[in-house]
C-alpha cells in the first residue's frame, strides 16, 4: 500500500511540476496564463494545443503501417495501390499537422516539442508494432479493416468536434497566434482530414460491405472504439451508415487529385 501511495504522490508531483513549467514558459513569452481565451484560460489553451499536436503526430506511425499492410492483404491491385498511396500520404499529413501546425502554435506560446505522453493515443508506435504483415492475406485484411475503423472513428470526431472547438477558442482569443492557427486549420488541416475520412469510407465500401453484416458490425465497433478515445458517444448502425454514405469515394478523391490514378 505504501508503494502504491508513493506512486500516486509522484504522479501528482510530476503533474504539478509540469504545470509550473508551463506557467513559467507562458510568462516568459509575455502571456498571462490566467488570461481568457473564450471559455478557457490561456494556460488551458496552451495545454490543449500540446495534446492536439502530440495526438496528431501519433497518427503518423499507424497510418504508415497501414499503407504497408494494404499491399499484403490479397486485394486487387487497384484497391491495394489506392490504399497504399492514401495511407502513405495520410501518414505524412498527420506528421505535418502535429509538427507544422499545432506544435508551431504551441511553441509560439512557449512550449517545447510536444512529447508522446501529451498524446491521448501515446506515440502511435504501440499500435503500429502489432501491424506488421503476416504470411496470411486474410489475416492482414482483417487487421487492416479493424484498424481502419478505429482511425476513422478518431478522424471523424477530430473533424466534426475537435477542430471546430480549437478554431472557436482561437477566434475568441483574438491573438495573431490564434488567427494564424485558424487559417492553418481552415486551409490545410480540415481539407486533409476530410480526405482521411474518405479513406475510412473507401475501406468500408470496398472491403467491409462485401464481407456482410458481421464485418459491418465489427467495423462499427472499431469506429466506436476510436470515438471513445476522444470522449464522443458511440454510433448506432443507422448513424454509421449515414456517416459513411451510400457509395465509395473515388481514388482521385482519396488523393485530392483531379485525375484518377487508373482509367
Amino acid at each position: 500500500m505504501e508503494s502504491s501511495d508513493s506512486a500516486v504522490d509522484q504522479v501528482f508531483a510530476d503533474a504539478h511540476s509540469r504545470r509550473l513549467q508551463s506557467r513559467a514558459r507562458l510568462s516568459d513569452r509575455g502571456f498571462d496564463p490566467d488570461g481568457r481565451a473564450a471559455d478557457l484560460t490561456v494556460m488551458q489553451l496552451y495545454e490543449l494545443l500540446g495534446v492536439v499536436a502530440a495526438s496528431e503526430k501519433a497518427g503518423q506511425s499507424p497510418t504508415y503501417a497501414l499503407s504497408r499492410l494494404a499491399l499484403q492483404a490479397g486485394l486487387p491491385n487497384k484497391i491495394a495501390d489506392a490504399l497504399f498511396l492514401a495511407y502513405n500520404q495520410q501518414s505524412a499529413e498527420e506528421a505535418g499537422h502535429g509538427d507544422k501546425v499545432f506544435a508551431h502554435a504551441y511553441f509560439a506560446l512557449g512550449g517545447t516539442a510536444p512529447e508522446s505522453q501529451h498524446s491521448v493515443f501515446g506515440a502511435g508506435e504501440d499500435v503500429s508494432a502489432t501491424m506488421a504483415p503476416s504470411a496470411d492475406p486474410a489475416e492482414n485484411l482483417q487487421r487492416l479493416c479493424e484498424i481502419a475503423g478505429v482511425l476513422g472513428g478518431i478522424e471523424t470526431v477530430a473533424l466534426q468536434r475537435v477542430l471546430p472547438f480549437v478554431s472557436d477558442v482561437c477566434l475568441a482569443w483574438n491573438h495573431p497566434i490564434g488567427h494564424d492557427l485558424v487559417a492553418q486549420i481552415r486551409d490545410v488541416v480540415r481539407p486533409e482530414e476530410s480526405r482521411h475520412v474518405l479513406t475510412f469510407r473507401y475501406v468500408f465500401h470496398q472491403l467491409v460491405v462485401p464481407q456482410g453484416r458481421a464485418a459491418i458490425a465489427t467495423y462499427m465497433q472499431g469506429t466506436n472504439v476510436g470515438r471513445a478515445q476522444l470522449g464522443a458517444p458511440a454510433l448506432d448502425e443507422l448513424s454509421l451508415e449515414r456517416l459513411l454514405g451510400s457509395s465509395s469515394p473515388s481514388v482521385q478523391q482519396l488523393m485530392g487529385k483531379e485525375r484518377a490514378l487508373y482509367q
